[in-house]
């Protein structure tokens, strides 16, 4: 079997396929796609709030979840990439979808959709990494050496071993459904240094005329924040990008502020503001004094 595998994936360079591990619901077809080191299972509140009128999809990417995990690819977007769009012609989707990623996962749609735009319909896109091509100006020059500082951490250490492991789960702690072992080691470092940090998506997006959300969670520590088409230059007007309070995580308030920008139907909840006893005393105070009069 392992003989097969490379002969069909290495020798006659089939992709891996990317494991469909939710298809659920009617209606729009939605794809989600996870970030680093996570799963589909990150993706379960949104999941929650669209699949009654939506088909919802999410997919293991490869090397994560339950998705083939070899030792010898490269784990570069192009990897992942391939792997997507080949489980996406095995799901028998009959329209263009609305691609949906978080973290390394928005890289990923980028640039599915530069290499096949007929299967996008447009893409909504989570706390997306963009670090390369980033200007010269030092707010941002700091922060890019700042990130790739504490990625080398993890590129020192390429060979696996709990104490690794240990370390990099401590940087991740705070980010969404980030779970790793032996079997995920290779297949992390390898995403982390050929599609995250030797990134060319802000180049893809250049090319694209596909309409884009873009979300960034106004907590985040882990990207770089702003309004993307001048951070980078884009002279593309169907991105859009929104802002809401959270970190690297997919959070309950994060999902609803995805599902709205991925069906506007579905209402974000508005946060009640915290009133203060004494202030709650001085309101009460007042409506009984207009009730008296």
């Amino acid at each position: 079997m392992q003989l097969f595998d490379r002969l069909w994936h290495k020798v006659l360079n089939r992709p891996y396929r990317a494991v469909r591990t939710v298809d659920t619901g009617t209606g729009t077809p939605v794809v989600l796609l996870h970030g680093l080191g996570s799963s589909s299972e990150a993706w379960s509140n949104v999941i929650t709030l669209l699949k009654e009128d939506h088909r919802v999809i999410a997919f293991d990417l490869i090397g994560f979840g339950d998705a083939p995990k070899p030792d010898w690819i490269n784990y570069d977007v192009d990897d992942h990439a391939r792997a997507v769009i080949s489980a996406m012609g095995k799901a028998n989707i009959k329209e263009p979808v609305i691609l949906t990623g978080h973290s390394m996962g928005c890289l990923v749609a980028v640039r599915i959709a530069r290499l096949r735009p007929d299967l996008i319909d447009r893409l909504v896109l989570y706390e997306m990494p963009l670090y390369a091509d980033v200007p010269s100006l030092k707010r941002y020059t700091l922060l890019r050496k700042m990130y790739f500082r504490i990625f080398q951490l993890v590129l020192k250490r390429p060979d696996y071993s709990p104490e690794n492991v240990h370390r990099v789960q401590k940087i991740a702690s705070h980010m969404s459904g980030f779970e790793l072992s032996e079997e995920t080691w290779t297949p992390y470092v390898k995403s982390l240094k050929n599609t995250i940090i030797r990134q060319h998506t802000a180049e893809d997006m250049r090319q694209l005329r596909i309409p884009m959300d873009l979300i960034y969670g106004s907590l985040d520590m882990v990207i770089l924040r702003g309004h993307v088409q001048t951070i980078f230059d884009l002279q593309v007007n169907a991105i859009t990008t929104h802002m809401v309070r959270s970190r690297h995580k997919i959070t309950p308030r994060a999902s609803s502020v995805i599902a709205n920008r991925i069906d506007e139907n579905i209402k974000v909840p508005v946060k009640k503001k915290k009133i203060s006893k004494k202030l709650a005393k001085l309101k009460l105070f007042d409506n009984n004094s207009k009730q008296a009069v």
